[in-house]
């Protein structure tokens, strides 16, 4: 039986695998490793905090995610293909490894982050915000 999402080794499980998939990627891989340039080494420790803010409720994260997308679409546009991948293995990596109420939460603030930053980016071209 899997258990639930429920303190910071099991965000950071969840993180750290997400990337592993994402990283090698051919489709959003080149996004992280060749626009954006990502320093992993701090990457992922930001991202880990992110996710115990908003699935534990920790506050540990300081940062704008929107502008960072709004800016890396300004360098390579991002399209919503991109997104579903994403999301495929962020589901992937909770549906292989956890269930329960946080896990499902984990679900849906990633379904809600892909579509309001799909729609900051449609914005984004009609009315040229964050140049």
């Amino acid at each position: 039986m899997k258990k639930d999402i429920s303190n910071s080794e099991d965000v950071e499980f969840l993180v750290n695998q997400f990337y592993d998939l994402v990283v090698n990627d051919e489709l959003i891989g080149p996004f992280f490793n060749n626009v954006a340039n990502v320093n992993w080494d701090e990457h992922l420790p930001h991202m880990v905090q992110f996710w115990e803010t908003v699935l534990l409720g920790k506050a540990t994260f300081e940062g704008w995610p929107m502008r960072t997308h709004l800016v890396l679409n300004k360098k390579a546009s991002l399209k919503e293909e991109h997104f579903e991948r994403w999301i495929e293995y962020w589901y992937k990596v909770l549906d292989e490894n956890f269930e329960g109420p946080v896990a499902l939460e984990a679900k849906n603030r990633a379904k809600i982050m892909r579509d309001l930053i799909l729609f900051k980016i449609e914005q984004q071209k009609t009315q040229n915000i964050i140049q």
